[in-house]
């Protein structure tokens, strides 16, 4: 009984410091410093590669980017983790993992640097594709707030950045994270800051 009400609490806290740095960024955003993407994406595979051995999970890495960001890295972390064990979670018969990183190039111009995080999963469905930036959304039954990719979207868009999904031909679900070479800092009250581009 009592394990359970301290897991209960504890889940709750969680949720509410997650809708505290949705809802109040300007208290959480940290140091911002110039960073190798690619080398985020290490770091953070780093932390989870323990799940994917569970999981029997190939790592793919492609790391092609050349072009530093200006980003907060623990935030880029937390979210890639955040991209990292979803992925995992969706291949739960084990499968293949494939961490991309590239320039961004957007009409000739340099904008910064794209990281992938895609997985040979089923995919996902086009309903769910449709709220899966949508707070309290969740397709898992026994575990999950809801809140890992809104929080995502959050923390990536304060900054100008963000994040997108798509299902490619022939394989799993594709996240996208965009960042910017120089941060663009918004308000998170903004009209589009809640919708990914």
């Amino acid at each position: 009984q009592i394990r359970l009400i301290r897991g209960q609490v504890h889940r709750i806290r969680l949720i509410v410091t997650k809708l505290l740095q949705f809802a109040r960024p300007a208290e959480f955003v940290g140091y911002l410093q110039q960073v190798d993407a690619s080398q985020v994406v290490q770091d953070s595979l780093v932390l989870v590669g323990h799940q994917m051995k569970k999981a029997a999970i190939t790592v793919v890495e492609d790391f092609r980017a050349t072009q530093p960001i200006t980003i907060n890295p623990s935030e880029l972390q937390q979210v890639l983790i955040n991209l990292m064990v979803n992925a995992v979670q969706a291949m739960p018969s084990g499968g293949t993992l494939t961490l991309r990183t590239e320039d961004w190039i957007d009409d000739g111009q340099n904008m910064g640097v794209r990281i992938d995080v895609c997985d040979s999963g089923p995919g996902i469905a086009p309903e769910v594709l449709a709220h899966i930036f949508n707070p309290f959304f969740t397709t898992k039954k026994t575990e999950g707030t809801g809140l890992g990719l809104w929080v995502s979207l959050g923390l990536m868009e304060r900054y100008g950045n963000r994040i997108s999904a798509h299902n490619p031909p022939g394989s799993g679900a594709t996240f996208t994270v965009w960042l910017l070479h120089e941060p663009r800092i918004r308000d998170a009250g903004s009209a589009d800051s809640m919708e990914p581009a």
